[in-house]
């Protein structure tokens, strides 16, 4: 279980989406925490294979095992 505290102006606009979206505002944070959660989830797995490239294969080998060479 997680509160949130939002200062009033961000919950203003927090209301006012819910509100026009026909939602509640617990919906909207469940889902932005959601998206942020996997966002920064592929980030760290990019950064982590930036920083620990593993084997390279060159497109026309990959081509060629397809049959797709040109």
């Amino acid at each position: 279980m997680v509160t949130l505290r939002l200062n009033p102006a961000t919950d203003r606009k927090l209301a006012r989406l819910a509100k026009a979206n026909g939602t509640s505002k617990t919906a909207i944070a469940r889902e932005a925490l959601i998206e942020h959660l996997e966002e920064a989830e592929d980030v760290r797995i990019a950064e982590e294979r930036l920083n620990n490239p593993g084997k390279r294969i060159p497109l026309k080998d990959i081509e060629r095992e397809l049959g797709l060479a040109r």
